[in-house]
């Protein structure tokens, strides 16, 4: 499935989850999964448009044309996956909530897990336009000026790494 499909698809599930949710009564519990998911349908919009940008120039750092890999398109995969996990999610939840076997607790914890990791995979994108914005074109490493470096790597470790293990370890 491309990525535009995916996304769509994902958020079309989120609203109707997210409406869903909302109407049923004022407990916390329906308040988060409404609360998560309104999160998935935000952080996946805003995603996209930056994968779609990464995938535009990743071919540009490949090793060479023969080997169409490089930390760019890791980037993108690892964030269609979680995308991938989140949609899987979204429409287990859609198919089975009304269902009296629906754990709800262990869902919610599921979909509030990979929502943080995508919250994490979405910044790493902005991350990764903002390398690609300050360095010269074609080139990956900064060149010359050591303050960019420094904040830039400032910046990149208040990043939460926490959300990658546990219930999200290993998705990719």
């Amino acid at each position: 499935m491309d990525l535009r499909t995916m996304t769509q698809s994902l958020v079309t599930l989120a609203e109707d989850n997210m409406a869903f949710f909302s109407g049923q009564g004022p407990g916390e519990t329906a308040r988060r999964l409404s609360g998560v998911f309104a999160g998935i349908r935000e952080q996946a919009l805003g995603l996209e448009p930056a994968l779609g940008r990464l995938l535009s120039v990743a071919h540009l750092f490949d090793l060479d044309a023969e080997t169409p890999a490089n930390g760019y398109r890791s980037l993108v995969h690892t964030a269609r996956c979680c995308l991938a996990h989140l949609l899987h999610k979204s429409r287990y939840v859609a198919s089975n909530r009304r269902s009296i076997f629906f754990r709800t607790s262990h869902n919610l914890a599921e979909l509030e897990a990979y929502l943080a990791a995508l919250t994490q995979l979405r910044a790493l994108a902005y991350y990764a336009q903002r390398l690609l914005a300050i360095n010269r074109p074609g080139k990956l490493f900064f060149e010359g000026d050591e303050g960019i470096t420094a904040d830039f790597l400032r910046e990149y470790v208040t990043l939460h790494k926490g959300c990658f293990y546990g219930r999200c370890l290993g998705f990719q």
